[in-house]
């Protein structure tokens, strides 16, 4: 959601969705309360696959992209000019780029001979859509037995989302269609209680992998979601991190693509989120682990973990982050390769300024453009400041709502800081800045000083 606030897209997400305080981690009120983030979206927010891609289709579309539909990839070749895609109605697309976003078993993936490498999670889970007359739908649902796993979670029309691991039901080929008849009985069987499901409009039966490859990238290539990494449902992690993703890599490719970012750049694409895949397996395998525990000694310790450990105020905090993903951090870049400051590469707070001709912005609203964004303190409040290079905006600010904010901060079109300083000198501190940009940017970025252009522009479709 906070990413998705950067492109001014969080508002109809949120209207379109039902937020959750917390989340089950199973029976006798063990839970996640996601209200002790600091962040504007203290919430997991329940929504419809078909509406998420409802609404990230007309984004697409509004920025001038071509979809095409059951258009199925038959080969891919690429060489120092470019990458050739051969589809299979005949066509062919030459492109610059291909991000390879297509699954678990993605195509592009297997003919670059990327390894994906992991195993097979025991057992099956079934996913149905549908409506619960037993249970009010107004809060995510968990519960653990000897039995298996369930979990449900609430959706804005009156329908749910339910999730069931049951033991009994672990030889049931995947492709088996999943019947409103085996979703009454296995609630039954793992919750011990009647929900009085109807209407199943939607279901589904899978094997869950906890598989990733060792790189993201071959040449003109890259995986983004599930083609780069794939793991249990516990903790429903899958969508996140793939939307992080996107959005990380998709301001890299546009720097590549417009001849301006440097050639680290597309590298540090991997390098950033495949250590953020492999924490995102090492989690819910753990929540796997714990969720699907059979002995009598280790159910007793998923007692112990969820009545004494996870109740505690610290972990709270950490298992909220973790799960939401606001822990999530990078590796600092100095441009001289001096300590950098402690906020570089992680995300940017949450807070508002007040602009230099006295306006009170969110500081997500300045990332419209999906450009950089350097902020800088004004030594007193003056007008007409704001300028734009091409791929940088500079913002000045007369104060922030956020304790101890750096006098000079450049974020990246991710929201994540660059770079920071607190040097007391002006000049130090602008030269300091402006070599930043140069390492990110390019060295072009640092000596356009650009037209004036007010903070809040009109956004760019990016």
């Amino acid at each position: 959601m906070e990413a998705l606030d950067l492109r001014g897209q969080a508002g109809l997400f949120a209207r379109t969705g039902l937020p959750v305080p917390s989340f089950p981690l199973g029976p006798r009120g063990a839970k996640i309360n996601f209200g002790v983030l600091d962040s504007d979206f203290p919430y997991l927010l329940d929504i419809p696959q078909s509406q998420i891609e409802r609404l990230l289709l007309a984004r697409a579309l509004d920025a001038g992209a071509q979809v095409r539909w059951s258009t199925a990839v038959t080969s891919l070749e690429q060489d120092d000019a470019g990458v050739r895609v051969a589809l299979a109605d005949g066509g062919a697309v030459s492109a610059e780029f291909v991000a390879g976003c297509d699954g678990v078993h993605s195509f592009v993936r297997n003919a670059l001979a990327i390894p994906f490498p992991g195993v097979h999670n025991p057992g099956s889970v079934i996913l149905a859509d549908l409506r619960l007359d037993g249970l009010a739908m107004d809060a995510a649902y968990g519960d653990l037995s000897r039995n298996g796993m369930l979990l449900i979670f609430p959706f804005r029309d009156g329908f749910c989302r339910v999730v069931l691991y049951d033991y009994s039901l672990d030889s049931v080929p995947v492709a088996e269609p999943v019947t409103l008849a085996e979703v009454t009985g296995s609630l039954l069987r793992l919750a011990g209680r009647d929900f009085r499901p109807r209407d199943l409009r939607w279901s589904g039966r899978y094997r869950s992998e906890s598989r990733q490859a060792p790189t993201y990238r071959a040449g003109r290539v890259l995986l983004a979601g599930d083609a780069a990494h794939a793991h249990s449902p516990a903790g429903a992690q899958g969508m996140n991190t793939g939307l992080q993703d996107a959005v990380n890599l998709g301001w890299k490719l546009g720097a590549a693509l417009g001849g301006w970012g440097p050639d680290w750049l597309l590298d540090s694409y991997t390098a950033e989120r495949h250590p953020v895949g492999a924490g995102v397996l090492a989690l819910t395998g753990r929540q796997f682990r714990l969720n699907t525990a059979r002995s009598p000694g280790r159910r007793a310790l998923r007692w112990g973990v969820h009545r004494l450990l996870v109740p505690l105020p610290p972990v709270q905090a950490r298992l909220a982050r973790d799960y939401a993903g606001t822990s999530i951090s990078y590796p600092a870049v100095s441009p001289d390769g001096s300590t950098a400051h402690p906020l570089a590469g992680h995300r940017l707070p949450r807070g508002s300024v007040t602009l230099a001709d006295g306006r009170r912005a969110r500081l997500p609203e300045l990332f419209r453009d999906g450009t950089f964004v350097l902020l800088d303190r004004a030594a007193a409040p003056t007008s007409g400041e704001d300028r734009r290079a091409d791929h940088v905006t500079r913002v000045r600010y007369q104060s922030s709502t956020i304790p101890d904010f750096p006098a000079t901060v450049l974020v990246r079109p991710d929201g994540y800081v660059a770079w920071a300083s607190d040097a007391p000198d002006p000049a130090a501190r602008a030269a300091a800045a402006m070599a930043a940009v140069q390492l990110w940017c390019g060295p072009g970025q640092a000596s356009r000083a650009g037209s004036p252009c007010p903070p809040l522009a009109r956004p760019r479709p990016q």
